[in-house]
């Protein structure tokens, strides 16, 4: 048995269980499935707060003529309009970690077969007692000059701060919608609820049922919150996240992102799903940072997170997983029948980040001689992005655009820096450098198979 026969055979009892278990393990699949519902809204909300917010200043733009003054334009009309303009944005976006309970609640019932409802609806409840309670205030458009402070007083109103409810209340919704399941769970398991006489509706007796693990789940956690707040004058989600600091900054590091992006890249070589086995790990990480960076960009603050869904799309999965687009422009100009046949076929796809036609066609899953370059090239892609963004060079990714969009124009927009396309077109020649002696070794062979078979 040669090394690679005992690699698979080890990788089998391993790896492959470890990746089903991830796969099938049904909060994992949950929080996947909630995050991914949350991203239409994230790309509505980013989208809007872009055009509110123009990527430039009137004084630092060169005199361009036409173009010049439609951008002027847009400017002093985003200034006009600037609220309305970012209502879509505050009402989505700013907003995510409410939807994400819901949506995580309503996946784990699902899972369990429970009243998806009645759970989403429950967990979202809890979610904005501990993240957002209400306090009183005054509009700031309400105070004016020549008000007494008993004038103001009588104004105040009971609001709902938002402070945890976009991405940084995304790990408190988690946990909230997790727990709040379970508890549900084990109350729908043990038949403990509010009984309705027979003939009452199905959908009044459904109401009821949900009435008993409402209660429970405030009470356990609301009162972690007050403990919380009165231990370490902190509310439940600002707690959460200082906890959660080190995985935070770590997963947002050179290191935390070749990491996590090496491990996707073993589960594909083995044929598993390497993007979706991680999703659920990255996700929430990729979200919070995403937001972040267009809430600082919104506000003119630094960009500072790297670990972006431009990053993963546009520089990690170039072209697909195994950032393997260089490698299909190599395939189309092959001597070889077989490859270049695959290459005009994988091409289409791999243009819009799709590649299964090259991972099981070529296929790269288990194929020792396309190895290293699979799992290395998205890591070198990454180191490069990194330093380019770490040196400003290249803007960093501020709003989430569809993974399917073309990787260069995709760059662009997620990053709104035209030197990100620049960028990407860059990795692209050098993902065909670095692929190109294993293709032409692989191209040997398959001519030599070619011309064997001609001969015979």
């Amino acid at each position: 048995m040669n090394f690679m026969e005992k690699f698979n055979e080890l990788a089998n009892r391993t790896l492959v269980p470890i990746a089903n278990k991830l796969g099938n393990q049904r909060h994992l699949a949950a929080i996947r499935d909630g995050m991914v519902v949350a991203i239409p809204l994230s790309i509505l909300g980013g989208v809007c707060l872009i055009i509110s917010t123009p990527p430039f200043k009137p004084e630092t733009l060169p005199n361009w003529g036409f173009i010049t003054d439609m951008l002027n334009g847009w400017y002093n009309w985003a200034q006009a309009n600037k609220a309305m303009l970012q209502l879509p944005y505050n009402m989505t976006m700013a907003l995510m970690g409410l939807f994400i309970a819901f949506a995580i609640a309503y996946h784990l019932a699902d899972e369990y077969e429970m009243p998806k409802l009645n759970s989403a609806i429950v967990s979202t409840s809890v979610f904005l007692i501990v993240s957002a309670p209400t306090t009183s205030a005054v509009a700031s458009n309400l105070i004016v000059d020549g008000k007494s402070a008993t004038d103001l007083l009588a104004l105040a109103g009971n609001y709902i701060p938002t402070t945890y409810l976009d991405a940084k209340g995304i790990f408190t919704a988690i946990l909230v919608a997790i727990g709040c399941v379970e508890i549900m769970h084990f109350m729908f398991k043990k038949d403990i609820r509010i009984k309705m006489p027979e003939g009452v509706p199905p959908a009044i007796s459904s109401s009821f049922d949900a009435i008993l693990p409402l209660f429970i789940c405030v009470i356990i956690f609301y009162g972690i919150s007050l403990v919380v707040q009165n231990f370490s004058g902190q509310l439940l989600p600002s707690m959460i996240m200082t906890v959660l600091a080190p995985a935070i900054s770590g997963l947002d590091s050179l290191v935390g992102i070749c990491l996590i992006t090496m491990i996707a890249q073993v589960f594909w070589f083995f044929g598993l799903h390497g993007a979706s086995i991680t999703q659920p790990i990255r996700l929430p990480f990729m979200q919070m940072y995403l937001i972040a960076n267009l809430s600082a960009f919104s506000a003119g603050q630094p960009i500072v997170h790297y670990f972006t869904q431009p990053f993963w799309s546009y520089v990690i999965t170039l072209g697909g997983g195994g950032a393997t687009m260089g490698l299909c422009i190599l395939l189309v100009r092959s001597k070889s029948v077989e490859l270049k046949t695959l290459g005009k076929l994988s091409i289409g796809p791999a243009i819009f980040n799709i590649n299964e036609p090259i991972i099981f066609g070529l296929p790269m899953v288990l194929n020792p001689l396309m190895m290293i370059p699979f799992i290395f090239v998205p890591v070198i892609n990454s180191i490069i992005a990194y330093g380019l963004m770490a040196f400003h060079i290249v803007g960093k990714g501020i709003i989430e655009t569809p993974w399917t969009t073309p990787a260069p124009l995709g760059a662009a927009l997620g990053c709104m820096d035209f030197k990100a396309a620049i960028m990407v077109i860059g990795l692209i020649i050098l993902d065909m450098v670095l692929y190109y002696p294993f293709f032409k070794l692989l191209e040997k062979q398959k001519l030599e198979e070619e011309n064997s078979v001609q001969t015979n």
